[in-house]
């Protein structure tokens, strides 16, 4: 039981840490984000496909930039996969085995667009 609220408490700490409460709701097979000028953009959410898999990825639009797309569990707070992005080609993967409904893909890096879609 103690492990059970200490799991939550960290949850809802990283929902308030990343600012995640205004995420759209998982109402579209993908979504994407651009940050232009800023280090990091996150998208709204998507909800896993039937086989419990979600893909993302992602490109630095401009030259000398270079960083990471990462895909969240909304519903936990937790990375659940991440690549190093750079500008010179589109990076992607997917990810099975998951069992939370929304996810999010958050890019790191400046210059980044990317996307997540189930």
């Amino acid at each position: 039981m103690k492990k059970r609220i200490v799991q939550a408490a960290m949850a809802t700490a990283a929902v308030a840490a990343f600012g995640l409460l205004t995420a759209a709701p998982a109402s579209a097979a993908s979504a994407s984000c651009s940050s232009g000028g800023s280090t990091v953009c996150t998208s709204s959410t998507v909800a896993a496909n039937g086989n419990h898999q979600v893909c993302f990825g992602g490109k630095h639009t401009a030259l000398a930039y270079w960083g990471r797309a990462e895909l969240w569990d909304k519903d936990t707070g937790v990375m659940v996969g991440s690549i190093a992005t750079n500008q010179w080609r589109w990076q992607q993967t997917c990810v099975g085995g998951l069992y939370g409904q929304n996810y999010y893909l958050r890019g790191t890096g400046g210059q980044f667009y990317g996307e997540v879609w189930n």
